[in-house]
């Protein structure tokens, strides 16, 4: 195995609670949608709530995983974002306008909430300061992994890649997505340690030639990043 140099962490459950993001999210969100279209931050937070607790139903008919992924990908952003005027009683700005503001969102609300779990700080820092380059390889867009590390105080631990399905044109975690990542990078996927919380995307960067972490942040067994060090020094 080729010695590991550049590390690439998946977002959500892994470096980032969803619990805790979603309760920020939807303050913040309600926050800077009466600042843009008026009524109460309260009304717009409870219907961010709403379509959260019903995304199912707007995501049914599509799939990301296909061979047009990436455009189901942005139908259901633009879904859920024109839904939010529906639930406040607002009237919708233009096709065009909810295209921009399905995108906006995303990269701006994250700015202001720190979802990042207990153990993942200090473990960034020490992978940072040991010389190891930080990326991401997410299903998130690459300006909301950036606002999402941003509200971490964790942007300026990743000099690597962001990787997010619009810069590799697929939503999947599969060898392609890796492969894109470790050219990205400039190295070969050996070089690569891929850390997530998804079997399928560990087992897709493995294929690869690269190492992996699983992480597991259910409460039976629980394997956070805290033995990330050792793994690393073990393995690298």
């Amino acid at each position: 195995m080729s010695k590991i140099t550049h590390i690439f962490f998946d977002l959500y459950g892994t470096l980032i609670d969803t619990a805790v993001m979603g309760a920020c999210y939807s303050a913040v969100y309600g926050r800077l949608m009466a600042e843009r279209y008026g009524r109460q931050p309260g009304e717009w937070a409870e219907a961010n709530r709403r379509i959260v607790a019903d995304w199912d139903s707007y995501y049914a008919d599509l799939d990301f995983d296909g061979e047009n992924g990436l455009d189901d990908m942005w139908e259901g952003l633009y879904r859920t974002t024109r839904a939010m005027f529906r639930i406040v009683s607002v009237p919708e700005p233009s096709r065009e306008a909810l295209h921009q503001l399905s995108r906006w969102v995303p990269g701006e609300v994250p700015k202001y909430c720190d979802a990042l779990y207990p153990d993942a700080k200090s473990i960034l820092v020490a992978l940072h300061q040991t010389g190891y380059v930080l990326g991401v390889t997410s299903h998130a867009l690459v300006t909301q992994v950036e606002a999402t590390l941003i509200g971490g105080g964790v942007r300026d631990l990743f000099a690597g890649p962001i990787i997010g399905p619009e810069v590799v044109g697929q939503y999947r975690k599969d060898a392609l997505f890796y492969r894109y990542a470790s050219r990205a990078a400039g190295v070969k996927p050996g070089a690569c340690l891929v850390v997530d919380d998804h079997p399928d995307a560990l087992r897709a960067a493995s294929a690869l030639g690269m190492a992996t972490y699983s992480v597991r942040r259910d409460n039976a067994g629980a394997v956070g990043l805290t033995p990330l060090l050792d793994f690393v020094t073990k393995h690298g």
